[in-house]
C-alpha cells in the first residue's frame, strides 16, 4: 500500500522532549508511546510504502527554549504571560537535504522584523517544498490577514503549495483563528496557489466544504480527524458531546460522508504525527465504506499531483 503523509511534525532534537512535554503540559493533549523522531515515524509505517512524508514547520511555547536550531521570530503578551514564536527553517532544510522523501515546509511569523528575508532564505537558500501556517498557534488576527499577504504571493510565485491549520485547535477558544471561510479570499486573492486546509476546517465542515467546492485551487487534508481514539479525546476537550460520545461505527459513517462531501479528488491523507498515530490514520481510512479507488486517490495518488512530486 503506497502512501503520502502530508502533515507530519519533528522537532530539533536538542529541544524535542522538553518542547513536547511543555506543549501536553499547557495544551492538555497526550503524545503517542512512538517516540517522536523520525525512526518513531518510520517505524509507525513500516508496514506501508511511504513515498513522502511532509514535515511542515510550526512552533509556539510560553518560555525560551536554548537550541542551537531555531531563532526568535516574535513575540506576544495576547494570551499568557509571554507568548514567543520560533522557527526553525535552517533545520528543517537539513532534514530535506539529507532525506529523499522528505518535503519539507517552513513558516513565517507577520511580526518578524525579518519576514522577508527569511522568505528569500526558505524558498532560496533552504529550497523547502512549501509553506505551512498556523494561526491559532501563532495567533494572526486570522489566516487572510494582510501582513501574511507577502508570504502567500510568494509561495504562488515559486509555485509551492500553502498548508493552512484550520478550524480548532487543544486549547479550546482559538478557533476564530483558524475559520476556514477566510480561506475563502486567499484562494480567490492567489487562484494559482494550491492551497491545503489541514483537518478538514474540523468542527467547521460545512464552512470548509464550501470553500473546497468553490476554489479549484483549494483542497484538505485528514490530520488527526481520521483517527478515531484521538478524535474523541478532542471532541471531549472540546464539549462536542454529540461526537465525543460517537461509536466506531458511526464515527466511520460520518467520517466517509464528510470525505464524500468534500469530493475524493480534492482529500489528501495527513496523519498530524506525533499527537496522532499513523498506524492508526491509515486503518481508521481504509476501514471506511468508500471505493477503493478513493482510498488510493487520498492516499497518495492526490498529494503526488497537488506537491508536484
Amino acid at each position: 500500500m503506497k502512501v503520502i503523509d502530508t502533515h507530519v511534525h519533528l522537532f530539533p532534537e536538542d529541544v524535542e522532549k522538553e518542547l513536547l512535554n511543555h506543549y501536553v503540559e499547557i495544551s492538555g493533549q497526550s503524545l503517542l508511546e512512538t517516540p517522536s523522531t523520525l525512526a518513531g515515524l518510520r517505524e509507525e509505517y513500516k508496514e506501508y510504502e511511504v513515498l513522502k512524508y511532509g514535515i511542515l514547520g510550526t512552533w509556539e511555547s510560553t518560555k525560551k527554549f536554548e537550541s542551537k536550531n531555531i531563532r526568535l521570530m516574535a513575540e506576544s503578551d495576547i494570551y499568557y504571560d509571554r507568548h514567543y514564536f520560533y522557527s526553525y527553517n535552517g533545520w528543517l532544510a537539513k532534514l530535506q537535504r539529507e532525506h529523499d522523501d522528505i518535503l519539507c515546509f517552513g513558516n513565517v511569523h507577520h511580526d518578524d522584523p525579518e519576514m522577508a528575508g527569511e522568505l528569500d532564505k526558505l524558498f532560496g537558500e533552504y529550497r523547502l517544498a512549501g509553506l505551512k501556517m498556523q494561526p491559532c498557534m501563532m495567533l494572526y488576527t486570522r489566516l487572510n490577514d494582510r501582513r501574511l499577504f507577502p508570504a502567500y504571493e510568494r509561495a504562488q510565485a515559486m509555485n509551492a503549495p500553502l498548508v493552512l491549520h484550520t478550524g480548532g485547535d487543544p486549547q479550546p477558544g482559538r478557533e476564530i483563528y483558524g475559520h476556514p471561510r477566510d480561506v475563502d479570499d486567499i484562494a480567490a486573492s492567489f487562484p494559482k496557489l494550491r492551497i491545503i486546509m489541514a483537518h478538514m476546517g474540523a468542527p467547521f465542515f460545512g464552512e470548509a466544504q464550501e470553500v473546497v467546492k468553490k476554489h479549484e485551487n483549494v483542497f484538505t487534508d485528514l490530520s488527526f480527524t481520521i483517527d478515531y481514539n484521538e478524535a474523541i479525546k478532542l471532541a471531549k476537550r472540546h464539549k462536542m458531546t454529540q461526537v465525543a460520545n460517537i461509536s466506531r461505527k458511526d464515527f466511520n459513517a460520518l467520517a466517509a460522508a464528510l470525505i464524500s462531501g468534500f469530493g475524493f479528488e480534492r482529500v489528501v491523507y495527513g496523519s498530524d504525527f506525533p499527537y496522532a498515530s499513523p498506524r492508526d490514520a491509515v486503518k481508521g481510512l481504509l476501514e471506511l465504506d468508500i471505493p477503493d479507488e478513493a482510498k488510493e486517490m487520498i492516499l497518495w495518488k492526490n498529494a503526488k499531483e497537488i506537491l508536484g512530486i
